[in-house]
């Protein structure tokens, strides 16, 4: 990721993270009803999440940098907790992407964050690997995000340690309350899909998944399905943003 930042940006931020991210399809209409006019709420591309248009990544931030416009770096808050992800589309563009509906974190530096809807939260997490021989082993992932008013969302996942795919991206990230504000992210991943129901895999021995925020009660009403639980051991991300919204 050392290429040159993409034309009419600077690099503002970069971050390295462990993540898992869980894709839900929930039902259109309730979705809708979260996200800014000139924009639905669409399905993700064929591959593991194929169908899915929402997507929660919990996430243990272990090391921030930000650059200024200068040149020079600090060092940023490590954080954790979860940030709510919807697929979109806009009607009058055709433009396809990410609307980042809440973050969650536990870091006070992390509010409003960058979007301006992060929310402080208390995150109680545990991530570890138990390891038999070569090759074998089972991982374990416990979250538990609860806001000021004692309402949750939980994640607990059992599953069979796979071999990570490498994958390098970059993508434009939208959310909050200013539509046309966006950043570039240039993500450098490790994925180890755990269950997809698009390619008939599952190494999961034990999800339980509850919400009781009443901000995505609609939408998590019991008839949202799983599609697919992705373990990334790590996320690395470079953030750029234009120019305009220096």
């Amino acid at each position: 990721m050392s290429k040159a930042a993409p034309p009419g940006t600077r690099h503002t931020e970069s971050d390295v993270e462990r993540r898992v991210q869980v894709a839900f399809l929930v039902t259109a209409e309730k979705l809708q009803n979260l996200l800014p006019a000139n924009w639905r709420s669409a399905s993700l591309s064929p591959g593991p999440s194929e169908g899915a248009n929402l997507m929660i990544a919990f996430r243990n931030r272990l090391q921030v940098t930000h650059h200024d416009a200068e040149g020079t770096h600090r060092a940023g808050e490590q954080d954790r907790g979860a940030v709510l992800l919807a697929a979109v589309k806009n009607y009058e563009t055709q433009e396809s992407g990410v609307w980042v509906l809440r973050s969650l974190a536990a870091s006070p530096a992390s509010v409003p964050g960058p979007y301006h809807n992060s929310k402080l939260v208390t995150v109680h997490m545990e991530q570890r690997m138990e390891t038999y021989d070569h090759g074998n082993g089972v991982g374990v992932e416990r979250w538990q995000v609860e806001d000021e008013g004692g309402q949750e969302l939980s994640m607990y996942l059992r599953y069979g340690i796979g071999m990570p795919v490498r994958t390098i991206g970059e993508s434009k990230v939208r959310g909050g309350p200013d539509p046309d504000f966006s950043r570039i992210y240039r993500t450098d991943r490790g994925i180890d899909v755990v269950r997809s129901l698009p390619n008939a895999v599952d190494r999961v021995e034990e999800f339980n998944f509850r919400n009781t925020l009443s901000e995505f009660k609609e939408i998590f009403d019991g008839s949202e399905q799983v599609v697919s639980i992705s373990v990334e051991p790590w996320y690395m991300r470079q953030v750029f943003l234009y120019y305009i919204h220096r």
